[in-house]
């Protein structure tokens, strides 16, 4: 009998270390002010787009990293997502707009 722990680790931890230099040197720490800042500079659309790449498990650095094919694919998912929340989105619902001039 064998047991995989690929089912409760995360893909991070299981895949190869990597002894590059760039990747040694950490990020400093943001605190919440230099986070919510950062937000706050962020135009609707990035905003949208760093909300899906959230939902598809992806970080912005993660992104970047990727190669233009990888990019597109990822984009193309956005694109697919937003179409699904337009098209969940357009139906009426009962009390949204009223008419009170009657």
């Amino acid at each position: 009998m064998s047991v995989s722990s690929t089912g409760f680790l995360p893909k991070s931890i299981l895949a190869a270390p990597t002894t590059s230099t760039a990747t040694l040197t950490p990020k400093p720490a943001q605190t919440a002010e230099q986070k919510f800042l950062e937000y706050a500079k962020m135009t609707p659309a990035e905003r949208m787009h760093a909300q899906m790449l959230a939902e598809l498990g992806v970080t912005e650095d993660q992104f970047k990293a990727m190669s233009p094919a990888d990019q597109q694919k990822i984009e193309d998912k956005i694109r697919d997502m937003i179409k699904k929340q337009v098209d969940n989105g357009s139906e009426k619902r009962a009390g949204l707009i009223t008419d009170k001039s009657v």
